[in-house]
């Protein structure tokens, strides 16, 4: 069973980038990078990453969307052994801003998003967020896969996603309640290791946002890692939830590492 034992109190990495703020106003962030360490991954992984919520642009005159300088990032650290390498990029969704950054909330092609990722890692895994489109979606590369419904194994793990929120259909990425929840149960029901999500589940405890029927599911019928983001979360960030694990990677990268090789 895939299990995350420990995660890194501080960042080991920070990226600068712009991003959409209130009222028009353009704010100044620092992108985290965390580490953590996991049992339970095959002996032939050595780390996943994940991540969510990459709403920005880069700092500079290029002006691309912040996931591309992530991945750049990341391939850097690799190339320099920093982290090893991954068997596999996971992006939980919400991947573009407007060029200008002006407005909160903006709905956009984040085809260049995939391009980049797809020089990290063998396999690059995503659900959509309900501000994603793709321009060319039969043009992406070949080891990216989205998923919404579907299944696909990385290494002998069995992943699941599934894309968008709950909302109405009419608009982008979105679907009923019911419809989003018979989605979320059709994987579940198959035991993946590891589940993507974009909307994922409340912690009412804590009176953090989410989708508290989603909570309600993963808590009584899946036993595995739930991966998501659209809501912010602070810290505790990974959690348990029934007999599974929950982690919200919204505005963080979080490179796992094999605890029986790196731990």
């Amino acid at each position: 069973m895939l299990r995350i034992t420990r995660v890194e109190d501080d960042p080991f990495f920070l990226l600068p980038h712009r991003t959409s703020g209130p009222k028009g106003k353009v704010r100044r962030n620092q992108l985290p990078f965390y580490c953590a360490y996991a049992t339970g991954l095959p002996d032939t992984v050595d780390a996943l990453i994940f991540t969510s919520d990459l709403q920005g642009r880069e700092s500079g005159g290029k002006n691309r969307l912040l996931g591309v300088p992530v991945a750049e990032a990341l391939n850097t650290m690799i190339l320099k052994q920093e982290i090893p390498q991954p068997a596999g990029v996971c992006l939980c969704e919400d991947l573009y801003d407007y060029p200008d950054c002006h407005k909160l909330g903006g709905t956009g092609p984040v085809d260049e998003v995939y391009e980049a990722f797809s020089k990290v890692a063998p396999e690059i895994l995503g659900v959509m967020g309900n501000h994603d489109q793709l321009a060319q979606p039969d043009a992406l590369p070949a080891n990216v896969h989205i998923l919404d419904g579907g299944l696909r194994s990385v290494d002998k793990l069995t992943v699941g996603g599934v894309s968008g929120i709950v909302g109405n259909p009419s608009r982008n990425q979105r679907r009923t309640e019911v419809d989003f929840l018979s989605a979320v149960e059709k994987v579940t029901r198959s035991r993946p290791d590891l589940f993507l999500l974009h909307q994922g589940p409340a912690d009412e405890e804590r009176g953090r946002r989410g989708d508290p029927d989603v909570a309600l599911s993963l808590a009584t019928g899946y036993e595995g890692l739930t991966v998501f983001g659209h809501t912010r979360w602070q810290w505790p960030w990974l959690m348990t939830l029934g007999a599974g694990q929950v982690m919200n990677v919204d505005g963080r990268v979080v490179v796992i590492l094999n605890e029986h090789r790196y731990g």
